[in-house]
């Protein structure tokens, strides 16, 4: 199988569930806008389900990246942590409490794709703990990679409850004073 055009099928996939939502999606609509018949879709992956995981850990890869990028600039750890956050969650956050199918992506994720959305927050995590690891000195036994997973496991919780992006930037920046 060319890689390539799989990676073609789940950019597109990503793009098309981020606009009608992931319940609304079929294959055939997928197929047609990645440009392949619906079989040659098949060919790729049996389903919906497994193509919106793919989707998902094709869009936090990007979100990786990007992070890795912004935080090859120097900044205090404070304003790199939450550059990563920014770009993984906050940006995005407005989104996803006014438009309901950004909403139905997010609740889909952990409906249909758990695993998925978990090894990317996964990622997150190892980013952000390497980065810790090389910045922050670690207090009372706490290592880089669990205050890192306390930081994301803060973050998912957050997003439930802030009521607007300035909601979840706050609570992220007054995390960011007790931890450092």
């Amino acid at each position: 199988m060319d890689d390539n055009k799989k990676l073609h099928i789940v950019a597109t996939a990503l793009e098309v569930f981020f606009k009608y939502g992931y319940k609304r999606v079929s294959m055939n609509e997928i197929a047609e806008a990645a440009g392949i018949s619906r079989a040659g879709l098949y060919l790729y992956f049996k389903n919906k389900e497994e193509m919106f995981n793919a989707a998902i850990v094709y869009h936090g890869d990007l979100l990786i990246e990007e992070i890795k990028e912004g935080l090859s600039t120097p900044k205090t750890t404070e304003e790199n942590i939450l550059y990563a956050i920014d770009v993984w969650a906050i940006r995005s956050f407005d989104d996803s409490l006014h438009s309901p199918e950004h909403k139905e992506i997010t609740d889909s994720s952990y409906q249909f794709a758990r695993q998925a959305l978990d090894t990317s927050y996964g990622k997150l995590e190892t980013l952000l703990a390497a980065f810790l690891e090389q910045n922050v000195s670690t207090a009372r036994g706490i290592t880089p990679m669990r205050l890192a997973h306390l930081i994301i496991s803060a973050l998912r919780g957050y997003k439930t409850v802030a009521k607007s992006t300035d909601d979840l930037r706050h609570m992220i920046q007054d995390l960011l004073r007790i931890v450092l």
